[in-house]
């Protein structure tokens, strides 16, 4: 058994090497926003009912399942810097196509049968293709960090992320002068460009390039359980509340004008993007909170979130609830994936983001049928049943111990 490395002092260019990682993962997170902000308040108008929507979110979500943790190995072997370049190209390509298909619905080109055929195919391309970027990102981010800086470098990649959900929304707004899917066309360019900048500049990280051992991590390893379950339960929440927003707008806030309906879901998610930039791209880069800490304080955090959303009967409170929320997510992303990636050794790092990926994917794919169910028994059920939910990961995050050294075998 290998001993493990020392901590190393925080590698030269460290933020610099990072840059071109979380503008990819800024990229890919405007693109999942958008899905939200734009696609989902058309649903009703393209003549989708709140369940077949719900219905192709899932069934077009299953390849990320698979795809994420095959990613995540890929990486480990055949490197970080084609795999990330790969998913965002895939990325562009996949939302580039929904885009298209929602249009050529609008425009009564194609049938509802053929608009739920053409969505389920284009974002399932987008799926297989896509699952990649967040492995690469965290493998990447296991291989240029130390010790120290591990829990740091995944606030980053959070950060990154949150601040793509802010300029999605932002870019729905602001372009939606050009046609509501305009940004969508917009977004997808970006990814490209994205992909091409990460090709030509971006480098292999030193310890990845230097080789490393085959990964045998699997799935049902109990050094990543708590982690994969607290990402399944988190993002089956999320995941089922966010699907139903739009429609909660309409029903419980009385908004029925359709830029108002975007206008007021796009600025929830900006409220929830600013709460986890400033916490994570400041607070935790400024004063140390441990991964078991950030643990525990993201179930209360959620659960005061979904309470707070049950008696919006305004759009301040409805934000409000969101900005809550944003603090969990923060909490959240340092917390759970890096303490998982501190649990597993240096060869594994992208297999372990690859199973934590799938892991808060296949919360993601049961959340829109989930919410959409729920939603069909009462507007706030949803939210109820997220919080009951999160009490008993609440009480379950306080038996689980992040490690302090990295794993052994790295």
């Amino acid at each position: 058994m290998d001993a493990p490395p020392p901590a190393t002092p925080p590698q030269a260019g460290f933020r610099s090497r990072l840059a071109l990682i979380g503008l990819g993962v800024m990229l890919f997170a405007i693109g999942q926003s958008l899905l939200f902000t734009i696609v989902s308040p058309l649903a009703r108008k393209t003549g989708l009912s709140e369940i077949q929507f719900g219905l192709i979110l899932t069934l077009a979500s299953l390849p990320l399942v698979i795809g994420a943790p095959f990613w995540g190995k890929k990486s480990d072997t055949a490197g970080r810097r084609p795999v990330f370049v790969f998913g965002l190209l895939g990325s562009a390509v996949g939302t580039a196509l929904v885009a298209v298909t929602i249009e050529a619905r609008l425009a009564g080109w194609i049938s509802v049968t053929g608009l739920m055929i053409g969505l389920l195919a284009s974002r399932a391309l987008y799926s297989v293709t896509a699952s990649a970027i967040y492995p690469a990102a965290g493998g990447y981010i296991a291989d240029v960090t130390d010790i120290a800086d591990r829990g740091k470098g995944m606030a980053i990649l959070g950060a990154s992320n949150s601040f793509g959900a802010v300029l999605g929304p932002l870019m729905a707004a602001t372009l939606a002068f050009a046609g509501a899917l305009f940004p969508m066309y917009v977004a997808a360019v970006l990814m490209g460009v994205g992909a091409i900048a990460a090709l030509k500049m971006m480098k292999e990280p030193e310890r990845h390039a230097a080789g490393s051992r085959v990964s045998t991590l699997k799935a049902s390893d109990p050094r990543l359980r708590p982690f994969m379950i607290m990402w399944f339960v988190f993002f089956l929440t999320f995941s089922s509340v966010q699907i139903v927003t739009g429609f909660f707008i309409q029903d419980r806030l009385g908004i029925t004008d359709q830029a108002a309906i975007v206008r007021v879901a796009s600025f929830c998610l900006i409220s929830m993007a600013v709460m986890i930039t400033l916490v994570q791209g400041l607070v935790l880069q400024v004063f140390h909170v441990g991964p078991t800490t950030l643990l525990r304080l993201c179930g209360p955090a959620f659960i005061a979130s979904l309470l707070t959303m049950s008696v919006a009967t305004t759009p301040a409170v409805l934000m409000a609830g969101f900005a809550i929320l944003g603090l969990a997510f923060a909490c959240a992303t340092p917390g759970i994936n890096g303490g998982a990636s501190l649990a597993v050794a240096a060869h594994e790092q992208g297999a372990a983001s690859g199973y934590l990926s799938a892991a808060n994917t296949v919360g993601a794919i049961l959340g829109p049928i989930y919410g959409t169910s729920l939603y069909r028994l009462a507007p706030t059920a949803v939210m109820y049943a997220g919080a009951a939910l999160f009490l008993a990961v609440s009480v379950y995050a306080m038996t689980v111990e992040v490690p302090v050294r990295p794993a052994r075998g790295g």
